[in-house]
């Protein structure tokens, strides 16, 4: 006897309209693009959306009139994990099939039956039967569940229901596909070895997301037509993601006005006296990123801003600025009670906490999705690792696999440029700011501390404004920031803080390299000459343009200049960020997301494993969706409740769980290449995607290793005090970052212990040249030229003279006649110029600001005039 229940019964616990209503949209809208629905079968539903959009039902009973029934629609959702709205079948993973009904207006021609027939059909065989009475209750259902299913063979799938009510009968089928649920890993593998050997993450993103459109599919023309019009398109279309989006843009326009006014070069000034050297850069960084615990986009975007030039300066790569921004911004959010993350993690805790406390009658944990959410601080063991790691990596001064090549690189060869990690335009040349202030534009650091400072404080407020409720007069300070609208609060405070920005410059006027505040005087008298003479306020002279008033420290059209060209420069990362979001789908629609919850809730399991199994699978999650907040949507619905239930409501392991839900999700949000954050931290370090994500994921890793092994097991299993665990993780901490790990420049050139067992295996020839480099710089104390800037410098150098000794040739045959070309040798002053290049660039101090090009300018100027004389 099939599963067929009524309206009552279906719906019982659950009247919210509206959402039932949007979710018969979405699946309308879903059917209409994979081309099983027309434009036809989505009008009336729309219609009935916007003429009652809060009717879930009709009072009919007693009229006496003839039922009409459309079938809007099928949705799947499978069983073993509750995941709805699944479109692609496991094979024996068995599925409920619901059908969405659309009740036309009632024809009063006759008495009704007042009973509704189902089947529900599998590959054109009946699978399940049913009926309902429609006079057991006043409502008539809007969704009837037409019975459970499973398929056990791999392709297409034909699912389809018919529906009976007088003379009304209808009838919706829909194509699915099928195959095992290990295939669900394919597209993922896929994304991973393309970026692994191709270091081209657009295109393996973008490979990873054909194949899944292909797989849900089953065909190429359709996989293709899939991946561009629905999830691309949606990635694009989300209110959601155009909001980051837009804060995005807005907040790279503000860093090119500041830029723009020599802000960012003007506190590298200022802190120069302050920091000095490689560990003092990366502490300040650390601070910023601690400082800016609101949210993680702002933490990301204005510390790696912020400190990328002092980083630059002081030696640190990249790679390491854009481990320390990206890896505080998520365990800071996450973990503080004011901040935009926040009221999304309490909404998710008080959804799970409502559920026990309907289901159990003495439920042992509290009802309060705040207090919880607080209990849960303490367990959320990798956060803290992590916050512990870094700072004992910085004030120890060491590191390990290829961070330590990274750090090392930049030290042994003087750079301060960013090192080989640094991002690089599109055309591959290295990226060059268009952007400089003006060579009479005094660098100030108050240009860049007080629209940033003015940034946070807009931030901050609007949290506070859009969380306010004005009908809650005793709401506390922690609930407004809990109800607030982050993505609306960074939106607007950004553009606030890009339009300060400028006015703060406005006021500001520039002359003789200094600054003249509020310069009314000077204001006046222009508007004296402006009206006298009708032309600029610069007059040419013997010695060309000489400025002889004050001007504007940046006038309007420089600043609208600035803010795009601020925009332009992050144009190639969001591309990355968008089919990020659109691969984070498909992972969702191959069922990726149901293998991992599959493993959650097979029986057997000891319950005090809880806490490890939900934080290694929020691990693997949140690596294969590239979403934090997504992970946690799904884990919570899969494993908060029946962890509750296995472990006959023992508060630790509740805690426990939501903690591992929670901090797994950060976990794996750090290591994965398809994260937002991850892409935000390299791109406002301006690190490439694939260097930030081979030198962070190893410190993930090891993180979370000591989580589970000093962290969660011991807690779970309640063999030790929680406040131990978290000592012995501070102590694991400082040990994988002190003997294990080495010093970027040391005695022996040695490496962390896994690198010099790879050297030992291996026989790199790289590495090993890197270790004798090393052991010169420590000898010597002075930095060295590296293989790529020799073997670039040749090139140059070889091209010049081949270049002016062909010109010289071409101007004597001119003048004499003399030679013909044949058996001329190059003059012995054209080829001692490159000695002269080593020469200078060896001798480039580590103070120097590039020393690379530096020397390269040298050179370049030996070599012309030594060519020229010869």
């Amino acid at each position: 006897m099939p599963h067929i229940v009524s309206h009552r019964q279906q719906f019982q616990g659950n009247r919210n309209c509206e959402n039932m209503t949007l979710t018969t949209v979405a699946i309308g809208l879903m059917a209409t693009l994979l081309g099983q629905a027309s434009a036809r079968d989505l009008f009336p539903l729309h219609h009935h959306r916007h003429d009652a959009p809060r009717a879930e039902f009709r009072d009919l009973q007693d009229t006496g009139s003839l039922y009409n029934v459309e079938v809007a629609g099928i949705s799947l959702m499978d069983v073993d994990t509750r995941i709805p709205d699944i479109v692609a079948i496991h094979n024996n993973a068995p599925f409920q099939v619901s059908a969405v009904l659309v009740w036309e207006e009632e024809v009063f021609v006759g008495d009704s039956s007042n009973i509704l027939t189902c089947e529900m059909i599998v590959n054109g065989v009946v699978v399940d039967t049913g009926s309902i009475d429609l006079v057991e209750s006043r409502a008539l259902p809007q969704t009837i569940d037409c019975g459970t299913a499973a398929v056990s063979s791999s392709g297409t799938q034909t699912i389809g229901v018919n529906v009976t009510v007088d003379a009304s009968e209808r009838s919706y089928n829909r194509d699915y596909q099928s195959f095992k649920a290990g295939t669900s890993f394919i597209p993922l593998l896929v994304v991973l070895i393309l970026a692994a050997t191709t270091q081209m993450v657009e295109l393996s993103l973008g490979s990873g997301i054909f194949l899944g459109c292909c797989m849900i599919t089953g065909t190429v023309t359709a996989g293709f037509r899939t991946m561009l019009d629905t999830y691309i398109l949606e990635a694009l279309a989300s209110v959601d993601h155009a909001f980051v989006m837009l804060f995005i843009l807005f907040m790279s326009g503000l860093v090119g006005i500041i830029e723009k006014s020599g802000g960012l070069l003007g506190i590298t000034e200022a802190l120069r006296g302050f920091v000095k050297t490689p560990r003092s850069a990366q502490l300040a960084a650390f601070a910023a990123g601690c400082l800016i615990f609101f949210d993680d986009y702002s933490n990301c975007l204005i510390a790696g801003n912020s400190m990328r030039p002092l980083c630059d300066l002081a030696g640190v790569s990249r790679e390491k600025l854009a481990f320390i921004v990206d890896a505080t911004a998520a365990p800071i959010a996450s973990m503080t009670p004011v901040s935009a993350w926040v009221g999304f993690e309490i909404g998710l805790i008080q959804q799970e906490l409502n559920r026990i406390h309907t289901l159990y009658d003495e439920p042992t944990v509290p009802d309060s999705g705040f207090g919880v959410f607080l209990q849960t601080i303490p367990y959320r063991y990798y956060c803290m690792f992590m916050l512990f790691f870094m700072l004992s990596s910085i004030l120890a001064g060491r590191d390990s696999g290829p961070m330590l090549i990274a750090e090392r690189l930049n030290r042994i060869y003087g750079r301060t440029d960013g090192g080989d990690g640094r991002a690089l335009a599109v055309d591959g040349e290295a990226l060059v700011s268009h952007n400089e202030p003006a060579p009479d534009t005094p660098c100030r650091w108050w240009n860049m501390a007080f629209p940033i400072t003015m940034l946070i404080v807009y931030i901050f407020y609007l949290l506070v404004y859009t969380g306010k409720d004005p009908s809650n007069p005793d709401q506390t300070f922690l609930e407004i920031i809990e109800a607030s609208d982050s993505f609306s609060a960074l939106l607007w405070g950004t553009m606030a803080g890009a339009l300060t920005a400028t006015a703060f410059y406005f006021i500001q006027d520039k002359y003789q390299g200094r600054i003249i505040w509020f310069n009314v005087r000077g204001y006046l008298n222009k508007a004296r000459r402006t009206f006298k003479s009708f032309r600029r306020i610069q007059e040419p002279d013997d010695e060309g343009q000489i400025e002889t008033h004050p001007k504007i420290l940046i006038r309007y059209d420089e600043a609208m200049s600035a803010f795009m060209i601020g925009m332009e420069k992050i144009f190639q990362s969001l591309v990355t960020l968008i089919l990020a979001w659109a691969s984070g789908q498909i992972m969702q629609a191959v069922g990726l997301n149901r293998l991992f919850g599959a493993i959650i809730t097979s029986p057997g399991l000891d319950y005090r494993m809880l806490p490890t199994i939900s934080f290694c699978i929020s691990i693997l999650i949140a690596f294969a969706t590239g979403t934090s907040w997504g992970t946690m949507t799904i884990m919570f619905p899969l494993i908060v409740v029946p962890s509750y239930e296995a472990s006959s409501g023992d508060p630790n392991i509740v805690y426990g769980v939501i903690a591992g839900i929670l901090a797994g999700a950060v976990a794996g949000d750090h290591a994965s290449p398809i994260s937002d954050t991850t892409i935000l931290g390299a791109m406002a370090s301006e690190c490439k995607l694939l260097n930030h994500v081979k030198t962070q994921a190893p410190y993930a890793f090891i993180t979370a290793m000591w989580s589970i092994l000093v962290g969660t097991i011991p807690s779970g299993k309640g063999s030790l005090n929680n406040g131990i665990c978290i000592l012995l993780g501070f102590l694991a901490s400082v040990f994988s970052t002190t003997l294990p790990a080495a010093a970027p420049i040391n005695k022996t050139g040695r490496f962390d212990v896994v690198t010099e067992l790879y050297i030992l295996i291996t026989k790199n020839e790289y590495l090993l040249k890197l270790k004798e480099d090393t052991k010169k710089v420590f000898e010597t104390g002075e930095t060295l030229v590296s293989p790529k800037e020799a073997d670039e410098t040749t090139k140059i150098t070889n091209d010049m003279t081949k270049h002016l000794v062909g010109d010289e040739e071409l101007a004597s045959s001119d003048n004499s006649g003399a030679g013909d070309g044949e058996g001329d040798e190059i003059p012995e002053a054209t080829t001692a110029p490159h000695e002269s290049t080593i020469s200078a660039i060896s001798e480039v101090g580590p103070e120097d600001p590039l020393p690379g090009e530096d020397a390269v300018n040298a050179g370049m100027n030996n070599l012309a005039n030594s060519t020229l004389s010869a």
